[in-house]
């Protein structure tokens, strides 16, 4: 049984530079929360109001969706075949939270994520790919019989 990724370098540095920053972009959405619960916005009354409206649901599925984010990272600079199946429910988690964050008036009010909300939809949809390529070894070794 196949335990360890495929060898291709750049398909596997182009996997981890997807994934640092999608990573970071998790991060990023974290800190805001972190920064509510710490006291650390200007105005305190919308601090308190932002974190009110938040959910258990909603924060499970984002801060599950932002620590497999690391899982994920760690499990491909390990080369493990276990990084395509973390990132894929990580990014199920992340679409769950989204779903549940886009009709959140105060947070839409207060932060405007439309472009990053895109742009990591597609970082997401290219780290599958590469994960997948990587996974299955699809392409990477001109001289593998396995593909005839």
């Amino acid at each position: 049984m196949f335990t360890r990724l495929a060898s291709n370098n750049t398909i596997f540095l182009t996997g981890v530079f997807l994934l640092v920053l999608q990573t970071l972009y998790g991060l990023y959405w974290a800190w805001h929360d972190i920064s509510a619960r710490l006291g650390l916005w200007q105005d305190e009354a919308v601090a308190q109001e932002f974190l009110a409206s938040l959910t258990f649901t909603q924060e499970f599925f984002f801060f599950s969706h932002v620590t497999l984010n690391i899982i994920a990272l760690l499990l491909l600079l390990r080369r493990s075949r276990f990084v395509l199946p973390v990132f894929v429910v990580s990014f199920l988690f992340d679409r769950i939270d989204w779903v549940m964050m886009t009709n959140h008036t105060l947070f839409n009010n207060l932060f405007d994520g439309s472009g990053l909300t895109m742009a990591s939809f597609t970082v997401q949809a290219l780290i599958i790919t590469v994960l997948t390529i990587l996974t299955f070894d699809i392409g990477t070794d001109p001289s593998d019989d396995r593909r005839a």
